[in-house]
């Protein structure tokens, strides 16, 4: 696969990792788990579990559309396979729940790298590509729903939408069939650089505990506490 056309590579039915992180490498640069600068206004995800091998391969795709000026996106930071097990047959469950998914609790270390790349970047979007029969976009904000005009959607905090949606990002989630690959581009492209363009969501700072957690969530240590300006520790 790796001599592949990228173009062949990214629509068959299976996902090479690391063929799509060489790709992503040379095209954003960074890795091995998430590539960009860290100043990007859109940081996307993708590859959490075996039936997301459609949303990798356009992830990649819609990447290298975009740096070969085919369509036109924000800047964008790519994390295009955040569980590399998931792809080499090792799904990994914790409690009936997946671990992937949790940036809440951060029992990852791919979930803390790519939160800290977050806290580094602060995007203005979270886009969140999953596998599916048929495509679909929901919105994890009302000002993301309306502008968009997209159904709006109140997602568990330990998804990455849900958590960086408690912080300073509008979510975005796309569900990404197997097919129309370079149909769905454009629109995806479109929708990412409408949402980029929304207002950046706002938080007050408060104090909490001194505990290490808040920290990863980009917290400020104090002599007594932390200083978090957001709200992921309405659920820690």
């Amino acid at each position: 696969m790796y001599f592949l056309h990228p173009y062949k590579a990214l629509t068959s039915n299976t996902t090479c990792v690391s063929y799509v992180r060489a790709l992503l490498s040379s095209l954003l640069g960074g890795g091995p788990l998430i590539f960009g600068s860290g100043s990007e206004a859109v940081l996307s995800l993708s590859g959490f579990r075996p039936d997301d091998w459609p949303a990798v391969n356009f992830l990649a795709l819609l990447i290298y559309q975009w740096k070969k000026g085919v369509v036109d996106l924000p800047p964008t930071a790519a994390a295009p396979v955040v569980n590399e097990r998931a792809f080499n047959g090792a799904v990994v469950s914790l409690d009936g729940a997946d671990p992937y998914f949790d940036f809440l609790t951060l029992r990852t270390a791919e979930a803390r790298e790519i939160t800290e790349f977050y806290h580094k970047a602060r995007p203005r979007v979270v886009a969140v590509f999953l596998g599916g029969k048929e495509f679909e976009i929901a919105a994890t904000t009302e000002a993301a729903a309306q502008v968009l005009t997209v159904r709006r959607i109140t997602p568990s905090p330990h998804t990455p939408e849900g958590a960086f949606t408690l912080k300073y990002s509008h979510g975005l989630v796309f569900r990404i069939p197997p097919r129309d690959f370079h149909v769905l581009a454009h629109q995806v492209a479109d929708i990412l650089k409408s949402a980029a363009s929304l207002p950046p969501v706002q938080r007050r700072e408060v104090k909490v505990a001194k505990k290490e957690i808040y920290l990863l969530h980009g917290g400020r240590e104090t002599d007594d506490g932390v200083v978090i300006d957001n709200e992921v520790y309405v659920y820690i």
